[in-house]
């Protein structure tokens, strides 16, 4: 079955048309437009096809490979086809783009140069092209090409609540949501899917033997029906590597979980491009990989107001329409909305501000939180991040795009830094916000903030604020240690890290903080204000005059940063609320339209603030990990408050104070250098005891040797510990793994909790008052007989657990999913 559904693209593309097809081996693909098919026979010569990429190479050819022909080559929609000249009408071959499985870099093979190889459905060529160039755009058009058409891995489907509408969600979370122009076409698609899926479980035989499916072996049964949860897995169907051979197989079943076979990986993508939203501020930057081979540091940063805006960043704040629909972002949707408060026209408008900080502070964080606006109205807290982080994607990939021609999103690794201090299900809130944004998870990575302005301390050299004299750069040598503190607008982020042999970090002591930032600095001045001109008037007067409380907002956020120490703070103030005369306090006067306020009354604002940030400080630094610690880096926007930093200054002499002479960019230009880089923090601390409890349906029956815990347990009340508090975690490494025994023939989904426990001493039972849950593992396995062995693997995939699972007596391998989200 083939024919147009319409795909759900990202939160503000909506849907867009795509024809799929469902294929006899249980494969839904899709593609940008219907597949065409080119005649053997035609009265166009080969040079005169439209095509994307064409020309003279050398193909192997003759028995075992010994001979090379040369051939003029074409790709172009209708598929990659070959002739003996470049004037002739009838090719020799043609290869659809669908039967095409893979492409890569085959440099050195039979030591020849600039030669790719491609794998198809029935054969591989190899093929050399005259200029290395040449090899570059062939690959480059060909991965291009492929990348038109994607596959979903079926297992089974629901209908949405929308009559129309159904989606498939992956082993690794993803969801694609599909919708057809009639119901009657849906449930078309739909049957068709089940009795697809049927068939190919039916051709598979009994569990347990093994069948050859092109060229891959696999086995496997799952019975399915419509009231099934959806369970597939996504990928795209080419693959391009710099190595020969690097090329992966497409055709997947249903126990063994697709590779993945994205046209370029993280590590090959020709683009970073990363995300800061931030509590008070958001930008965006990004740098070729060509460019970074030359020098690091050139790294462009894009403005996300009005053409030839000069701020860097902008404020975070979004604002939707009264249909809920995305309207602006940052000082644009600051204007519109001061527009429409002086029209009146505001209360029907959502303005969302200073949003992200409820992501740390929400207890019982869940997909269906709410956030609530300027006037109290309500909308989906998932919308309004994805609406603000595709339109910082689309703001970077647009000028990123206007440098390279041809650039696509799926050649960009994109980065979002998120605060160290943030749970797991606050990371993964930001990772499905990112998914609805339109950004591939597979080229997605979370970036912790404090760690992205580590790594980018050490590239550039760094200034003391005060002029002409540099930073010590003894801190950045091997064997040095030094604090990050990322003085943000929601949070204050420390880590402390020591510069390895080979030059990269790791913690010596596991990042921590709290919600100290710059917002609780203006959440008191306001106070502050509030209580000079008496709260009945001031109340009155925000809530009559919209643009008052809106200007008065926005005088705050950039007059606490000009505040010296022992010095009055001024703030210009909204016109509405100049002309009053009645203020009978003594913290402070209007004078010209300002309001001035009195050196000590400003103090006491900052006081709670910095003295928690310096009270916590004290605590880390009077660790015996932190002992040998000579440099503190203060980075972030709220580092270029003058009350704070002459604090920190004066209170920790002793330690070498280094503060950028722009700390608010330091973490978006560090993400984007980790983008660029393999392994620049090679581990971690734990911040707490993780652990798992024992599933119904299975019987743990040992505990595997780790690099950690070496125990065994046997009752489901016990906590089985993956990491514990303060154990070094080496990113990319294995943390644990446990082996359990199927107690149950009805068995097909897993659900293993994972704990967590801040005590010093791990618990010893998931019962114990300290031991809380903050996720679980799920995995969908086919119907399994009793005694049949699964193992489950635990390792730490940079800022997230990785899991996969293994039935051992058949060696299958498939991932399953690690969720803290409800």
């Amino acid at each position: 079955m083939e024919g147009i559904l319409k795909k759900k693209i990202s939160i503000l593309r909506g849907f867009e048309d795509k024809w799929f097809k469902l294929t006899e081996d249980g494969f839904l693909e899709y593609y940008e437009i219907k597949p065409s098919i080119l005649s053997q026979d035609t009265d166009v010569s080969a040079n005169q096809i439209p095509s994307y990429v064409s020309g003279f190479g050398m193909k192997e050819g003759g028995l075992f490979g010994r001979r090379w022909e040369r051939r003029y080559f074409v790709l172009s929609d209708c598929g990659f086809q070959y002739y003996t000249s470049e004037t002739e009408t009838t090719p020799q071959r043609t290869v659809s783009i669908e039967d095409i499985k893979g492409v890569a870099n085959a440099n050195g093979y039979r030591d020849k140069q600039s030669v790719f190889q491609l794998v198809t459905k029935n054969r591989t060529f190899f093929i050399e092209v005259e200029t290395p160039s040449e090899l570059e755009k062939w690959t480059k058009e060909l991965s291009c090409c492929l990348q038109k058409r994607e596959q979903l891995w079926l297992a089974s489907l629901a209908p949405d609540k929308d009559d129309c509408t159904f989606r498939i969600i992956t082993n690794s979370g993803e969801t694609h949501i599909l919708r057809s122009s009639q119901l009657m076409d849906r449930q078309k698609w739909i049957d068709a899917i089940l009795d697809t899926q049927k068939s190919v479980n039916e051709d598979m035989g009994p569990f347990g033997v093994k069948l050859k499916v092109r060229g891959e072996w696999a086995s496997g049964k799952t019975a399915l029906t419509k009231e099934d949860a959806i369970v597939v897995s996504r990928k795209l169907s080419k693959s391009v590597g710099d190595k020969p051979g690097n090329l992966i197989n497409q055709t997947m079943t249903e126990i063994v979980e697709p590779e993945d076979t994205n046209a370029y990986t993280k590590q090959t993508c020709l683009c970073v491009a990363a995300i800061d939203l931030g509590s008070s501020d958001s930008g965006c930057a990004f740098s070729m990989r060509s460019a970074y081979n030359l020098n690091p540091l050139n790294i462009h940063t894009e403005p996300l107001g009005d053409k030839g805006s000069e701020k860097r960043k902008s404020p975070t704040i979004v604002l939707m329409d009264p249909a809920g629909q995305f309207a602006a972002f940052g000082d644009i949707a600051q204007q519109q909305y001061e527009e429409l408060a002086l029209d009146e026209e505001d209360k029907e408008w959502f303005y969302f501000r200073r949003f992200k900080m409820q992501l740390y502070t929400k207890k019982g964080l869940d997909k269906d939180m709410m956030l609530e606006d300027i006037n109290g109205r309500e909308m989906k807290a998932s919308n309004v991040f994805a609406c603000c982080i595709e339109y910082i994607k689309n703001k970077v990939f647009k000028r990123a795009e206007e440098a390279v021609r041809g650039l696509t999103e799926e050649q960009v690794h994109w980065m979002i830094t998120v605060p160290a201090i943030w749970n797991e299900s606050a990371r993964q809130f930001m990772r499905e916000a990112a998914t609805k944004a339109g950004i591939n998870q597979e080229l997605l990575t979370l970036v912790l903030e404090p760690e992205a302005a580590a790594v980018y301390c050490k590239y550039v050299e760094i200034r003391r604020n005060e002029p002409g004299e540099e930073a010590n750069l003894e801190v950045f040598k091997p064997g040095s240690q030094f604090l990050i503190v990322d003085l943000g607008g929601g949070t204050v982020d420390i880590t402390c890290n020591e510069v390895t042999e080979t030059g990269q970090l790791q913690e010596i002591y596991h990042a921590s903080g709290g919600p100290w930032g710059g917002n609780m600095i203006n959440k008191r001045i306001w106070k502050l204000i509030r209580s000079i001109f008496g709260n009945a008037f001031f109340d009155q007067c925000m809530k009559k005059y919209t643009y008052a409380q809106l200007e008065l907002l926005k005088a705050i956020e950039e007059g606490k940063m000009k505040i010296s120490p022992g010095a009055k703070a001024v703030f210009k103030l909204p016109y509405e609320m100049c002309d009053n005369t009645n203020i009978t306090s003594t913290a402070g006067e209007i004078i010209g339209g300002k309001i001035h306020i009195n050196p000590k009354d400003i103090s006491i604002v900052f006081e709670s603030s910095i003295k928690q940030v310096c009270t916590h400080l004290s605590k880390v630094l009077a660790r015996d990990e932190t002992r040998n610690v000579k440099a503190l880096l203060l980075v972030g926007g709220y580092a270029s408050c003058k009350m704070l930093k002459e604090r920190i200054k004066t209170t920790f002499n002793e330690y070498d104070i280094i503060c950028p002479l722009t700390p608010e960019m330091i973490v978006l230009k560090g993400a984007v250098i980790m983008g660029h880089e393999s392994r620049p923090i090679i581990g971690r601390l734990a911040r707490f005891h993780y652990g798992l409890a024992v599933p119904s349906g299975l019987k743990l029956i040992q505990k595997m040797d780790t690099p950690h815990v070496r125990t065994e347990f046997y009752n489901e009340l016990n906590f089985l510990p993956l990491i514990l508090k303060g154990t070094p975690i080496r990113i990319g490494e294995e943390v644990a793994q446990y082996s359990f025994i199927v107690t149950s023939e009805e068995l097909t989904d897993i659900q293993i909790g994972v704990l967590t426990c801040e005590d010093d001493k791990a618990p010893s039972t998931i019962a114990e008052n300290n031991c809380t849950q903050i996720g679980q593992i799920e995995a969908k396995i086919p119907a399994l007989s009793k005694l049949t062995e699964i193992r489950i693997i635990v390792s730490c995939d940079e800022t997230e657990f990785k899991v996969t699972a293994v039935i051992e007596e058949l060696g299958h391998r498939f991932s399953a999913r690690c969720l803290f989200l409800h």
